[in-house]
């Protein structure tokens, strides 16, 4: 079980690089600012000969989508794929922020005794919770991603 938000894993395909590369722009759109339509492949961002970065396209709201990056290695009869999800970096910024300013703010009153024991606990409790639904949140669209993109890059899909 992985508590923090990053997953790193390795695809192997017997493919050529330029048929993976190939797989992977039919499935890989430039990033747009807004979208209108509905049609369109299930990831954007960028591919190039040495890896890309992506994330996949979503009609909702979700801050903890994972960005996937991924670095090509070729080796002499198969293609290696080293990929990693994480969290954008000012999600995670956002998330200390904010927890150091909650905790500051809630621990010195619980300390005083200024909050009845009960109202404490759920005080403790409530960002705790937060974070579970967070990390619920990223780890399924973690694995949905990694299961898309192995079957991506083996031509599944």
């Amino acid at each position: 079980m992985k508590v923090l938000p990053h997953d790193s894993f390795t695809i192997l395909t017997p493919d050529a690089l330029p048929i993976v590369i190939q797989r992977l722009n039919a499935k890989i759109e430039p990033q747009k600012a807004f979208r209108f339509s509905k049609k369109h492949v299930p990831y954007q961002g960028t591919i190039s000969e040495e890896g890309f970065q992506i994330s996949r396209i979503i009609h909702y709201r979700n801050s903890f989508l994972p960005v996937i990056q991924g670095r090509f290695e070729v080796e002499a009869h198969q293609t290696i794929i080293h990929v990693q999800m994480s969290i954008h970096f000012f999600i995670m910024a956002f998330l200390g922020f904010w927890f150091l300013f909650w905790y500051s703010a809630v621990v010195p009153i619980i300390l005083t005794g200024a909050m009845p024991n009960y109202m404490a606990a759920l005080f403790v409790g409530m960002p705790m919770f937060m974070l579970f639904i967070f990390w619920i949140s990223f780890w399924s669209e973690a694995n949905r991603s990694r299961s898309e993109l192995t079957q991506i890059i083996q031509g599944q899909i």
